[in-house]
Protein backbone atom coordinates (compact mmCIF):
# COMPACT_ATOMS: atom_id res chain seq x y z
CA UNK A 1 0.00 0.00 0.00
CA UNK A 2 3.29 2.40 0.40
CA UNK A 3 3.42 2.42 -3.06
CA UNK A 4 0.26 4.59 -3.85
CA UNK A 5 1.61 7.08 -1.36
CA UNK A 6 1.87 9.25 -4.26
CA UNK A 7 -1.82 9.75 -3.97
CA UNK A 8 -1.72 11.24 -0.70
CA UNK A 9 -0.17 14.28 -1.91
CA UNK A 10 -2.16 14.32 -5.02
CA UNK A 11 -5.60 14.37 -3.32
CA UNK A 12 -4.33 16.77 -1.12
CA UNK A 13 -3.05 18.96 -3.82
CA UNK A 14 -6.63 18.87 -6.07
CA UNK A 15 -8.04 19.69 -2.66
CA UNK A 16 -5.98 22.77 -2.85
CA UNK A 17 -7.21 23.87 -6.54
CA UNK A 18 -11.02 23.57 -5.92
CA UNK A 19 -10.24 25.70 -2.44
CA UNK A 20 -8.39 27.62 -4.96
CA UNK A 21 -10.88 27.87 -7.88
CA UNK A 22 -13.85 28.39 -4.81
CA UNK A 23 -11.86 31.69 -3.63
CA UNK A 24 -10.75 33.27 -6.51
CA UNK A 25 -13.54 35.24 -7.51
CA UNK A 26 -13.75 36.82 -4.27
CA UNK A 27 -11.72 40.41 -4.47
CA UNK A 28 -11.62 40.97 -0.30
CA UNK A 29 -7.59 41.89 0.04
CA UNK A 30 -7.54 38.98 2.82
CA UNK A 31 -9.32 36.67 0.15
CA UNK A 32 -6.45 37.22 -2.48
CA UNK A 33 -4.24 36.37 0.08
CA UNK A 34 -6.08 33.21 0.74
CA UNK A 35 -6.12 32.62 -3.30
CA UNK A 36 -2.20 32.62 -2.96
CA UNK A 37 -1.83 30.53 0.18
CA UNK A 38 -4.23 27.77 -1.45
CA UNK A 39 -2.24 27.84 -4.89
CA UNK A 40 0.73 27.50 -3.42
CA UNK A 41 -0.03 25.42 -1.08
CA UNK A 42 -1.39 23.36 -3.93
CA UNK A 43 1.63 23.36 -5.97
CA UNK A 44 3.87 22.24 -3.34
CA UNK A 45 1.36 19.06 -2.55
CA UNK A 46 1.60 18.55 -6.50
CA UNK A 47 5.08 18.24 -6.68
CA UNK A 48 5.71 16.10 -3.63
CA UNK A 49 3.80 13.76 -5.42
CA UNK A 50 5.88 14.24 -8.53
CA UNK A 51 8.82 13.54 -6.48
CA UNK A 52 7.57 10.46 -4.79
CA UNK A 53 7.30 9.33 -8.48
CA UNK A 54 10.72 10.40 -9.34
CA UNK A 55 12.45 7.68 -11.90
CA UNK A 56 16.25 9.61 -11.25
CA UNK A 57 18.52 12.16 -9.62
CA UNK A 58 17.76 14.28 -12.25
CA UNK A 59 14.35 14.47 -12.38
CA UNK A 60 14.16 14.32 -9.14
CA UNK A 61 16.06 17.77 -8.23
CA UNK A 62 14.11 19.29 -11.23
CA UNK A 63 11.08 18.67 -9.38
CA UNK A 64 12.43 19.53 -5.67
CA UNK A 65 13.41 23.27 -7.27
CA UNK A 66 10.26 23.61 -8.31
CA UNK A 67 9.39 22.51 -4.78
CA UNK A 68 11.27 25.21 -3.33
CA UNK A 69 9.57 27.82 -5.21
CA UNK A 70 6.09 27.43 -3.34
CA UNK A 71 8.05 26.47 -0.23
CA UNK A 72 9.91 29.93 0.50
CA UNK A 73 6.39 31.44 -1.16
CA UNK A 74 4.38 30.56 1.45
CA UNK A 75 6.85 32.06 4.40
CA UNK A 76 5.64 36.37 3.60
CA UNK A 77 2.29 34.61 2.34
CA UNK A 78 1.49 33.59 6.22
CA UNK A 79 2.91 36.30 7.83
CA UNK A 80 0.99 38.80 5.96
CA UNK A 81 -1.99 36.73 6.67
CA UNK A 82 -0.95 37.40 10.38
CA UNK A 83 -0.29 41.00 10.01
CA UNK A 84 -3.82 41.14 8.46
CA UNK A 85 -5.45 39.07 11.43
CA UNK A 86 -3.74 41.55 13.84
CA UNK A 87 -4.51 44.46 12.74
CA UNK A 88 -1.18 45.64 10.93
CA UNK A 89 -0.48 45.86 6.97
CA UNK A 90 0.05 43.39 4.99
CA UNK A 91 3.27 44.87 3.40
CA UNK A 92 4.90 45.42 6.25
CA UNK A 93 8.47 45.95 7.63
CA UNK A 94 8.45 42.02 8.37
CA UNK A 95 6.88 40.55 5.43
CA UNK A 96 9.04 42.57 3.21
CA UNK A 97 11.90 41.54 5.23
CA UNK A 98 10.54 37.49 4.86
CA UNK A 99 9.89 37.82 1.59
CA UNK A 100 13.08 39.29 0.61
CA UNK A 101 14.95 36.45 2.44
CA UNK A 102 13.17 33.72 0.93
CA UNK A 103 13.80 35.03 -2.43
CA UNK A 104 17.13 35.00 -1.84
CA UNK A 105 17.41 31.48 -0.14
CA UNK A 106 15.41 30.24 -3.60
CA UNK A 107 17.63 31.88 -5.69
CA UNK A 108 20.26 29.78 -4.11
CA UNK A 109 18.51 26.48 -4.20
CA UNK A 110 17.85 27.46 -8.00
CA UNK A 111 21.19 28.18 -8.88
CA UNK A 112 23.21 25.56 -6.51
CA UNK A 113 21.28 22.80 -5.52
CA UNK A 114 23.79 20.42 -4.88
CA UNK A 115 24.84 22.70 -1.84
CA UNK A 116 20.90 21.91 -0.65
CA UNK A 117 20.36 18.32 -1.69
CA UNK A 118 23.27 15.98 -1.99
CA UNK A 119 21.14 12.99 -3.09
CA UNK A 120 18.22 11.00 -3.40
CA UNK A 121 16.83 8.21 -1.35
CA UNK A 122 14.23 4.92 -2.80
CA UNK A 123 12.52 4.98 1.02
CA UNK A 124 9.20 3.11 1.04
CA UNK A 125 6.95 5.71 0.07
CA UNK A 126 9.28 7.10 -2.64
CA UNK A 127 11.58 8.82 -3.95
CA UNK A 128 13.01 11.62 -0.92
CA UNK A 129 15.73 14.32 -1.39
CA UNK A 130 18.51 14.09 0.94
CA UNK A 131 19.34 17.58 2.51
CA UNK A 132 22.96 18.85 3.88
CA UNK A 133 23.50 19.88 7.32
CA UNK A 134 23.44 23.88 5.20
CA UNK A 135 20.86 23.29 3.31
CA UNK A 136 18.72 21.88 6.11
CA UNK A 137 19.45 25.30 8.42
CA UNK A 138 18.95 27.68 5.71
CA UNK A 139 16.16 26.44 4.03
CA UNK A 140 14.31 25.90 7.91
CA UNK A 141 15.65 29.40 9.13
CA UNK A 142 13.40 31.01 6.30
CA UNK A 143 10.40 29.23 7.85
CA UNK A 144 11.63 29.50 11.58
CA UNK A 145 11.67 33.43 11.32
CA UNK A 146 8.60 33.27 9.33
CA UNK A 147 6.65 31.56 12.28
CA UNK A 148 8.84 33.55 14.79
CA UNK A 149 7.23 36.85 13.33
CA UNK A 150 3.94 34.97 13.06
CA UNK A 151 3.62 34.15 16.59
CA UNK A 152 4.89 37.45 17.75
CA UNK A 153 1.97 38.80 15.50
CA UNK A 154 -0.79 36.99 16.95
CA UNK A 155 0.28 37.15 20.70
CA UNK A 156 0.91 40.95 20.49
CA UNK A 157 -2.01 41.95 18.22
CA UNK A 158 -2.87 45.54 17.50
CA UNK A 159 -6.34 44.81 17.00
CA UNK A 160 -7.30 41.19 16.45
CA UNK A 161 -9.99 40.69 13.69
CA UNK A 162 -13.15 39.56 15.17
CA UNK A 163 -14.03 37.46 12.50
CA UNK A 164 -11.47 34.67 13.09
CA UNK A 165 -11.31 32.97 16.75
CA UNK A 166 -7.96 34.00 18.04
CA UNK A 167 -7.52 30.62 19.92
CA UNK A 168 -8.10 28.22 17.12
CA UNK A 169 -5.94 30.54 14.26
CA UNK A 170 -2.92 30.19 16.86
CA UNK A 171 -3.53 26.39 17.12
CA UNK A 172 -4.01 25.94 13.36
CA UNK A 173 -0.94 28.37 13.29
CA UNK A 174 1.24 26.06 15.01
CA UNK A 175 -0.03 22.73 13.38
CA UNK A 176 0.97 24.21 9.68
CA UNK A 177 3.91 24.54 11.01
CA UNK A 178 4.73 20.77 12.65
CA UNK A 179 3.48 19.19 9.41
CA UNK A 180 5.51 21.65 6.98
CA UNK A 181 8.40 21.04 9.34
CA UNK A 182 7.83 17.18 9.91
CA UNK A 183 8.59 16.88 5.70
CA UNK A 184 12.45 17.07 7.01
CA UNK A 185 12.24 13.96 8.83
CA UNK A 186 12.45 11.96 5.29
CA UNK A 187 15.28 14.63 3.72
CA UNK A 188 17.40 13.15 6.67
CA UNK A 189 16.90 9.55 5.85
CA UNK A 190 13.92 8.77 8.01
CA UNK A 191 10.98 6.00 6.25
CA UNK A 192 8.65 8.36 7.38
CA UNK A 193 6.26 9.74 4.84
CA UNK A 194 5.76 13.48 5.00
CA UNK A 195 2.90 14.75 6.98
CA UNK A 196 2.41 17.62 5.48
CA UNK A 197 0.45 17.48 2.62
CA UNK A 198 -2.59 15.74 5.17
CA UNK A 199 -1.62 18.71 7.44
CA UNK A 200 -2.06 21.56 4.48
CA UNK A 201 -4.89 20.48 3.02
CA UNK A 202 -7.26 19.68 5.98
CA UNK A 203 -5.86 22.99 7.20
CA UNK A 204 -6.95 24.52 4.11
CA UNK A 205 -10.64 22.94 3.39
CA UNK A 206 -11.25 23.32 7.57
CA UNK A 207 -10.45 27.15 7.14
CA UNK A 208 -12.69 27.12 3.58
CA UNK A 209 -15.64 25.72 5.66
CA UNK A 210 -14.86 28.23 8.58
CA UNK A 211 -14.85 31.07 6.67
CA UNK A 212 -18.00 30.36 5.28
CA UNK A 213 -19.63 29.57 8.33
CA UNK A 214 -21.76 32.80 7.93
CA UNK A 215 -22.56 32.20 4.66
CA UNK A 216 -26.24 31.18 4.64
CA UNK A 217 -25.71 29.51 0.64
CA UNK A 218 -25.25 26.07 0.50
CA UNK A 219 -21.80 24.91 0.25
CA UNK A 220 -20.57 25.23 -3.72
CA UNK A 221 -19.75 21.97 -5.48
CA UNK A 222 -15.98 22.93 -4.74
CA UNK A 223 -15.99 22.91 -1.59
CA UNK A 224 -18.13 19.31 -1.77
CA UNK A 225 -15.00 18.11 -4.20
CA UNK A 226 -12.16 19.52 -1.78
CA UNK A 227 -13.91 17.61 1.23
CA UNK A 228 -14.24 14.47 -0.53
CA UNK A 229 -10.12 14.92 -1.74
CA UNK A 230 -9.08 15.43 1.49
CA UNK A 231 -11.26 12.78 3.49
CA UNK A 232 -9.30 10.29 0.83
CA UNK A 233 -5.90 11.38 1.76
CA UNK A 234 -6.60 11.31 5.16
CA UNK A 235 -7.91 7.69 4.79
CA UNK A 236 -4.76 6.49 2.67
CA UNK A 237 -2.40 8.25 5.11
CA UNK A 238 -4.26 6.85 8.23
CA UNK A 239 -3.86 3.22 6.36
CA UNK A 240 -0.47 3.78 5.16
CA UNK A 241 0.66 4.40 8.63
CA UNK A 242 -1.69 1.89 10.51
CA UNK A 243 -0.07 -0.90 7.57
CA UNK A 244 3.50 0.38 9.10
CA UNK A 245 2.91 -0.84 12.47
CA UNK A 246 0.24 -3.58 12.64
CA UNK A 247 2.52 -6.89 13.36
CA UNK A 248 2.43 -9.57 10.73
CA UNK A 249 -0.84 -11.29 10.34
CA UNK A 250 -3.11 -13.21 7.34
CA UNK A 251 -5.73 -10.34 7.01
CA UNK A 252 -3.30 -6.90 7.82
CA UNK A 253 -3.91 -6.01 4.35
CA UNK A 254 -7.77 -6.06 4.49
CA UNK A 255 -7.45 -4.72 8.11
CA UNK A 256 -5.66 -1.88 6.90
CA UNK A 257 -8.20 -1.49 4.04
CA UNK A 258 -11.04 -1.07 6.27
CA UNK A 259 -9.59 1.39 8.45
CA UNK A 260 -8.96 3.46 5.60
CA UNK A 261 -12.19 3.33 4.12
CA UNK A 262 -13.56 3.95 7.55
CA UNK A 263 -11.67 7.07 8.48
CA UNK A 264 -12.42 8.81 5.06
CA UNK A 265 -16.22 8.43 5.65
CA UNK A 266 -16.31 9.61 9.02
CA UNK A 267 -13.95 12.82 7.97
CA UNK A 268 -15.91 13.03 5.25
CA UNK A 269 -19.23 12.82 7.12
CA UNK A 270 -17.65 15.43 9.40
CA UNK A 271 -16.84 18.05 7.02
CA UNK A 272 -20.38 17.51 5.47
CA UNK A 273 -22.16 18.12 8.60
CA UNK A 274 -20.06 20.93 9.72
CA UNK A 275 -20.48 22.74 6.05
CA UNK A 276 -24.66 21.83 6.46
CA UNK A 277 -24.68 23.48 9.77
CA UNK A 278 -27.65 24.99 10.34
CA UNK A 279 -26.75 29.08 10.94
CA UNK A 280 -30.05 31.55 10.92
CA UNK A 281 -29.62 35.01 10.83
CA UNK A 282 -29.80 36.32 14.06
CA UNK A 283 -32.59 39.46 13.95
CA UNK A 284 -35.08 39.38 16.62
CA UNK A 285 -36.49 43.37 15.81
CA UNK A 286 -39.97 44.32 16.88
CA UNK A 287 -40.72 45.01 13.50
CA UNK A 288 -40.14 41.26 11.65
CA UNK A 289 -38.01 41.80 8.27
CA UNK A 290 -39.52 39.03 7.00
CA UNK A 291 -42.40 41.19 6.15
CA UNK A 292 -39.94 42.59 3.34
CA UNK A 293 -39.45 38.92 1.45
CA UNK A 294 -35.70 39.20 2.46
CA UNK A 295 -33.39 36.19 1.36
CA UNK A 296 -31.80 34.74 3.99
CA UNK A 297 -28.64 36.17 2.61
CA UNK A 298 -30.04 39.61 2.49
CA UNK A 299 -31.44 39.08 6.36
CA UNK A 300 -27.23 38.27 7.03
CA UNK A 301 -26.35 41.31 5.37
CA UNK A 302 -29.08 43.75 7.47
CA UNK A 303 -27.92 41.81 10.77
CA UNK A 304 -24.24 42.84 10.05
CA UNK A 305 -25.13 46.44 9.21
CA UNK A 306 -27.28 46.75 12.36
CA UNK A 307 -24.00 45.26 14.45
CA UNK A 308 -21.80 48.60 12.66
CA UNK A 309 -20.22 46.44 10.18
CA UNK A 310 -18.68 48.19 7.55
CA UNK A 311 -19.05 47.00 4.19
CA UNK A 312 -15.52 45.59 3.85
CA UNK A 313 -16.16 43.89 6.97
CA UNK A 314 -19.12 42.20 5.47
CA UNK A 315 -17.96 41.03 2.58
CA UNK A 316 -15.28 39.22 4.16
CA UNK A 317 -17.84 37.46 6.91
CA UNK A 318 -19.84 36.52 3.57
CA UNK A 319 -16.77 35.83 1.26
CA UNK A 320 -18.47 37.35 -1.06
CA UNK A 321 -17.22 40.09 -4.24
CA UNK A 322 -17.47 43.61 -3.93
CA UNK A 323 -19.96 43.05 -7.00
CA UNK A 324 -22.22 40.33 -5.21
CA UNK A 325 -23.13 42.41 -2.07
CA UNK A 326 -23.60 45.49 -3.96
CA UNK A 327 -26.60 43.75 -5.85
CA UNK A 328 -27.30 41.93 -2.65
CA UNK A 329 -27.65 45.48 -1.09
CA UNK A 330 -29.57 46.83 -3.92
CA UNK A 331 -32.14 44.37 -3.55
CA UNK A 332 -32.53 45.37 -0.07
CA UNK A 333 -32.94 48.78 -0.64
CA UNK A 334 -35.20 47.94 -3.44
CA UNK A 335 -37.55 46.44 -0.24
CA UNK A 336 -36.93 48.13 2.68
CA UNK A 337 -36.39 51.63 1.40
CA UNK A 338 -38.35 51.11 -2.32
CA UNK A 339 -38.83 55.15 -1.94
CA UNK A 340 -35.58 55.92 -1.23
CA UNK A 341 -33.72 57.41 -4.82
CA UNK A 342 -30.51 58.69 -3.07
CA UNK A 343 -26.83 57.42 -3.46
CA UNK A 344 -26.05 53.98 -2.65
CA UNK A 345 -24.08 55.22 0.47
CA UNK A 346 -27.17 57.33 1.67
CA UNK A 347 -28.75 54.35 1.31
CA UNK A 348 -26.29 52.44 3.67
CA UNK A 349 -26.73 55.36 6.13
CA UNK A 350 -30.77 55.36 5.97
CA UNK A 351 -30.85 51.34 5.98
CA UNK A 352 -28.15 51.91 8.94
CA UNK A 353 -30.58 54.24 10.66
CA UNK A 354 -33.60 52.07 9.86
CA UNK A 355 -32.59 48.95 11.46
CA UNK A 356 -30.97 50.80 14.77
CA UNK A 357 -34.55 52.31 15.04
CA UNK A 358 -36.16 48.56 14.90
CA UNK A 359 -33.11 47.83 17.90
CA UNK A 360 -33.98 50.46 19.68
CA UNK A 361 -37.85 49.83 20.08
CA UNK A 362 -37.03 46.33 20.24
CA UNK A 363 -35.15 47.32 22.94
CA UNK A 364 -37.69 49.17 24.83
CA UNK A 365 -40.52 46.64 24.37
CA UNK A 366 -38.54 44.21 26.44
CA UNK A 367 -38.32 46.77 29.52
Amino acid sequence: MTNIFFLVPLFASLANVSCFIENITRDHRFHRLLSVFYFAIGIQNAATAALCLAPNETTGIAIWIFQCHSFFLLAPVLVALCSFCTGRKLLNQATIGIAIYALAIDLLCSSIPKTFVYGFSPLSFGMAPLLTVFGGFLGGSVHFFAISVSLYFVLFPLEWITFLNRKKFIISLCVWWFGLFSNFLPMYGFNFPPLHPVVDATLSVLLSIYLNRYNTARPSIYSLIASILISLAVGLLIGIIVLGILPTFPFKEFATSVITTVTSLLFFAYLLKTSLKENKPNLSFSLSLETFSLSKQELRICELVAEGHSRSFIRLILNVSDGTLRNHLKSIYSKVLPESNSTSKDQLQRLTVFLSKQKLLEGKSDK
